[in-house]
């Protein structure tokens, strides 16, 4: 995949927001014909279906991973800044929906959920490890295994949002669901002195 010009990636990642519902089963085509981009300008950047689902995945990951090193960076204690990465992944995760609820299966179909998951690692359980291992050195968080504990927490995150994003009839709430998982997972982390 080349990186094609920020005007046409606008285009493309608008095209794909409009078509989010469709469970990953657009076609390079129908891309094509939302972006207004010729077909052939869209096969220049993209070698087909599995390179799109790749950028749209990387896509999302960035805006998640803006998210957390705000939340990261801010001033507070560790576990106020890994509840802060918390609500931001909530919160980005209910604005882009299909970050938990089609892309994960997309891309394992596709054949990248390697890459994809190493890019996952990087961008947002590295971040939320940092943040554990800080709190366990000042003795803020009882972390045994940072790698594994941003791994549950990255887990409970997605799922939880993930099942109040399809079983819920009413729009979810991001903030409130932020808080609520922020409030829960944190405290279950943090020292009894």
């Amino acid at each position: 995949m080349k990186t094609p010009p920020d005007a046409i990636a606008e285009r493309v990642i608008a095209a794909y927001e409009e078509l989010e519902g469709s469970g990953m089963d657009m076609s390079v085509d129908e891309i094509a014909e939302k972006a207004e981009i010729p077909r052939a300008t869209l096969y220049y950047y993209f070698s087909g279906k599995d390179d799109l689902v790749a950028f749209f995945v990387n896509d999302k990951l960035t805006r998640v991973a803006t998210a957390i090193a705000k939340a990261a960076a801010a001033e507070g204690s560790s576990s106020d800044r890994l509840s802060n990465a918390i609500r931001s992944i909530v919160v980005a995760m209910v604005e882009h929906p299909a970050l938990c609820t089609e892309l994960p299966h997309a891309v394992k179909r596709a054949g990248q959920f390697a890459e994809v998951a190493a890019n996952a690692d990087r961008v947002v359980m590295a971040p939320m490890r940092e943040l554990l291992i800080e709190g366990r050195a000042t003795g803020e968080l009882t972390v045994p295994d940072a790698r594994v504990a941003s791994q549950a927490l990255a887990g409970a995150i997605m799922h939880t949002t993930m099942m109040r994003l399809t079983l819920s009839d009413e729009p979810v709430d991001a903030e409130l669901l932020g808080d609520q998982l922020a409030t829960t997972l944190v405290e279950g982390l943090r020292a009894r002195h």
